[in-house]
């Protein structure tokens, strides 16, 4: 496994803005590429099947924002299990 540099705060931030925006796109910002597929990858097949449900936005607009939310989340996880096992604990 490749070794990145500890992000920054200020780095921290636009990642999670950006997985926010748009799922997997923060994971890409920060060079988890692999993250950063599975996590659109997961959100455009849950766009297809939800699109094929009918015409109910409601529930098309809950799944995109928590899957963005779970994105975001994931990205903080990452970021602070890199941190403890830089400083050894």
């Amino acid at each position: 496994m490749r070794r990145r540099p500890p992000p920054t705060r200020r780095g921290l931030i636009l990642a999670v803005i950006l997985s926010l925006l748009l799922p997997g796109l923060g994971q890409a910002y920060q060079g988890r590429l692999w993250r950063a597929l599975i996590w659109f990858g997961g959100t455009v097949l849950i766009a297809v099947v939800v699109g094929r449900g009918g015409d109910d936005p409601t529930l098309a607009l809950s799944m995109g924002t928590a899957i963005a939310v779970a994105s975001a989340v994931d990205i903080l996880i990452l970021a602070r299990a890199e941190s403890r096992s830089r400083s050894g604990l």
